[in-house]
């Protein structure tokens, strides 16, 4: 029970139940006393009534595991797969795929918020050294005690600033908390981030799927699990794959989803399908495309990060300026022979 100790004051995920509960089958524990032993140990209690409900149902109702699941509301989005493994005897294997399936997911949406947040706190961190360098600027003007040196535009630009600087900064804060927002509202449509988001959406599918395929399903009876629980255009596309497989050849079929698969994809699922190898094709190119969005992501996130340091090196000139602008014009002045 090592994997439920680390989640001790946590709350309790699918995925942590599925590994327990795989980690116990492959020990030869029957599902009901796996289910019976992981109740007990779970932290959530609420969770942990749930196994408990489940066990019973198992073990003194007749009902198999997918049964029970359904009841007490767990793996929900994969009960049928598991219902699947456990028709065909691949109960182990489904559970462990679903298992390393959901690791990826969680590693690749880990990193992408990863690459979110960064320059968040990159810009948040600028806004506060910015309102800090308010202070820096007021000490300095204070201390050009030149001849006429108030009557500079340089010069009274920084005491402008230095005197509003509270209401300058609630406006840039929240401008550039607009900013975020309206970015964020339409993150979707930059081409850049709905390229990741499609890699993902495809990369699950085409693993889920695979499962299918290597649980005996049919590949119409595959893509239309998979549309189940896909959303918005994915659904209407992985139907009409579905629909489409019963009266036309496989192979054909990718092909109307060509578009939306890289080339070598592809070409790898063409072959794999030809070769009698479609669940290992499907398993090869989910993995793939779940990786070359997290690819995909890092380069973006690393275009992000340098544009965050320029924002914040522009900022810290922006505010300075009127300090070098006197400096340089005394000097210049000074040069010539003249004073302010």
């Amino acid at each position: 029970m090592s994997v439920l100790s680390r989640y001790v004051g946590k709350e309790v995920r699918d995925i942590t139940i599925m590994k327990s509960l795989h980690l116990l089958m492959v020990a030869n524990v029957s599902i009901q006393e796996a289910l019976r032993r992981i109740a007990e140990k779970l932290p959530d209690s609420e969770m942990a009534d749930r196994l408990a409900v489940a066990s019973d149902m198992v073990s003194r109702e007749g009902r198999t595991l997918p049964e029970a699941m359904r009841e007490v509301g767990l793996f929900e989005k994969y009960v049928d797969l598991i219902e699947i493994g456990q028709q065909t005897g691949n109960l182990n294997t489904v559970l462990k795929e679903l298992i390393d399936m959901e690791e990826e997911l969680a590693a690749a949406k880990k990193k992408i918020i990863s690459g979110i947040i960064y320059p968040l706190v990159v810009t948040g961190v600028s806004i506060a050294v910015g309102y800090g360098l308010t202070f820096v600027l007021g000490n300095i003007l204070n201390a050009l005690k030149l001849p006429g040196i108030e009557r500079e535009l340089p010069y009274r630009m920084g005491q402008f600033v230095v005197a509003n600087r509270s209401i300058l900064f609630i406006l840039y804060a929240g401008s550039a908390a607009g900013v975020i927002a309206v970015v964020a509202k339409n993150a979707d449509r930059m081409p850049v981030i709905r390229n990741v988001y499609n890699s993902l959406v495809l990369g699950q599918a085409f693993r889920v799927v695979s499962l299918a395929l290597m649980s005996g399903l049919s590949p119409a009876s595959a893509f239309r699990r998979v549309a189940e629980f896909s959303q918005g255009v994915w659904t209407q596309i992985f139907r009409m794959v579905a629909e489409e497989s019963v009266s036309r050849s496989f192979s054909e079929v990718i092909d109307e989803i060509e578009e939306y698969l890289p080339f070598e994809s592809y070409l790898l699922l063409k072959v794999k399908i030809d070769t009698a190898n479609m669940s290992e094709g499907f398993a090869m190119i989910g993995t793939k495309m779940i990786n070359d969005a997290i690819s995909r992501f890092a380069v973006v996130g690393s275009f992000v990060n340098v544009f965050a340091f320029v924002f914040v090196a522009v900022q810290i000139v922006v505010l300075m300026s009127p300090v070098y602008t006197m400096l340089f014009t005394f000097i210049d002045r000074s040069a010539a022979g003249k004073m302010f």
